[in-house]
């Protein structure tokens, strides 16, 4: 037995009774299969799947900013700034404690908190 993925509207599409023969064609992941072909006693739809968004792409956006604005705030930047889609988290150091930042890409910190401790910092 496998969990058949047709979508939030796609089992709509086509009408289904106890006992119908079904085929289904899709893309078999690790606990579903992604239908992309359903026919039931003699009526067949195609099924889109949205495509899941590129997280990947980022406008862009210069790292130095981030760094400058950890520096003009009072820190002393650790490592390199991760990217993140619409900020960057840089560490830092100040008064012997170690921060969590998150700058965003024009260079305004919107947050900081204590590395590890959960709580965000003035």
């Amino acid at each position: 037995m496998v969990l058949a993925d047709l979508t939030p509207h796609g089992a709509d599409l086509v009408k289904l009774r106890i006992g119908a023969d079904v085929e289904l064609e899709g893309e078999r992941k690790p606990s579903e299969l992604k239908v992309t072909h359903f026919a039931c006693d003699g009526a067949s739809v195609t099924i889109q799947h949205k495509k899941k968004r590129d997280h990947d792409h980022h406008e862009p956006a210069d790292p130095a900013t981030a760094i400058e604005a950890v520096r003009s705030a009072g820190f002393e930047p650790i490592g390199t700034p991760r990217r993140k889609p619409k900020h960057f988290e840089i560490d830092g150091r100040r008064n012997g404690e170690t921060y969590e930042l998150h700058v965003e890409l024009g260079g305004r910190i919107r947050k900081t908190k204590r590395a590890g401790s959960g709580h965000e910092a003035a």
